[in-house]
């Protein structure tokens, strides 16, 4: 089995986050600015052994490569950030790629979607927007090609492993996988092995992902598409809150923002199962903990406060991976370091390396 966590390469300044957000601006500040919203709110959550990292420097890449090592992670998936052929957050794997002292395995995530203001609101402020065309296909495929060489880069069946996040959102998805492909095959690879991440706005179908030579799905969580049936108030009042947002922007009244909280335990139940009917090439995600309020006004949380219940649904998503075929054996974990959402196997100050002893004891198990 290979146990995959999503990496966020966001902990460092870029001259465009500086223009967005203001000078030196990185992920760090949404999370040391963020408040508890309740009684027993565990915010903000603040990093312990790793401290407020640079990914510049190649000393925190060998560090955080040791320790998921260490508790069971067997490789990185970076998103990758790729407009048309400019590239945003792309230093850590820049510098990565040339540091081959550090041998942590590792593939990409196509983050395929425009950056809008939406951390504060404001969703529909584009800032870097995402266009597609065949020549930048073919531009995009030959710059994966010279990754995929890396001999630390994830493989199976002697295919490059390459994540999609937003299929649904592209034009003329097919042809970019027709693209890749060819290009993988004339620089000696078999193809390459397209997944594409299944969550609340990308549920394209088995059958038309299949049509557009993706045999892989990621089961992206948290999914709000799946969230346990006492959810559906919470989903009433947010409709709510967009429409008065709506008119209050027009007349000049306060906006108001809404918090979804839901119970650990029922959300990693009711995805339990969802994956005894995922089929072979369907791969579950599990999540330690979930609280995006440090980014977004309108917060959903899913706060674990018990290791033990992340231990859990490790070791049962594990049960069922562990099922399938070789090939097929693909844990993903949502993640090693997003921060600003709460969902980090990294160290905190509060609970220490706790959820890493438990994704090891549950994988272990």
């Amino acid at each position: 089995m290979k146990t995959i966590a999503f990496y966020l390469p966001q902990f460092h300044p870029i001259p465009e986050n500086n223009r967005w957000w203001g000078d030196g601006f990185t992920e760090w500040h949404n999370v040391s600015r963020a408040k508890p919203l309740f009684r027993g709110h565990r915010q903000p959550q603040m990093p312990a052994e790793l401290g407020f990292y640079d990914l510049r420097c190649d000393e925190t890449r060998h560090e955080q490569a040791s320790l998921a090592k260490k508790y069971g992670i067997d490789a990185f998936c970076y998103y990758h950030y790729w407009f048309n052929g400019k590239q945003l957050l792309e230093t850590p794997l820049k510098k990565l790629l040339a540091d081959k002292g550090c041998d942590m395995p590792f593939c990409l995530c196509w983050a395929n979607e425009s950056w809008s203001r939406a951390w504060d609101g404001k969703d529909r402020e584009v800032l870097m927007e995402q266009v597609y065309s065949d020549e930048d296909f073919k531009n995009h495929a030959d710059y994966l090609c010279e990754i995929f060489k890396d001999s630390r880069y994830l493989k199976s069946e002697g295919k490059p492993i390459f994540i999609i996040y937003r299929v649904g959102k592209m034009e003329h998805p097919a042809k970019f996988v027709e693209i890749l492909n060819e290009t993988a095959k004339m620089a000696g690879f078999e193809g390459v092995r397209v997944f594409a991440v299944r969550n609340f706005t990308c549920d394209v179908p088995d059958e038309t992902l299949a049509s557009y030579g993706i045999g892989d799905i990621v089961d992206f969580q948290p999914n709000n598409t799946e969230y346990p049936p006492r959810s559906v108030l919470g989903k009433g009042i947010r409709l709510l809150q967009r429409q008065w947002n709506a008119i209050a922007k027009k007349v000049g009244l306060p906006e108001v923002y809404s918090v979804l909280r839901l119970r650990y335990t029922d959300v990693a139940k009711n995805v339990l199962k969802l994956y005894e009917t995922f089929s072979e090439h369907h791969h579950p995600t599990v999540f330690p903990n979930w609280d995006n309020s440090p980014r977004r006004k309108a917060a959903t949380i899913i706060q674990n406060d018990n290791p033990k219940d992340f231990e859990n649904w490790v070791h049962k998503a594990a049960s069922i991976v562990r099922k399938k075929s070789d090939d097929n054996q693909f844990l993903f974990v949502n993640a090693w370091n997003e921060w600003a959402e709460s969902a980090h196997l990294e160290p905190e100050q509060k609970m220490g390396r706790a959820f890493l002893e438990a994704f090891r004891q549950g994988i272990s198990k």
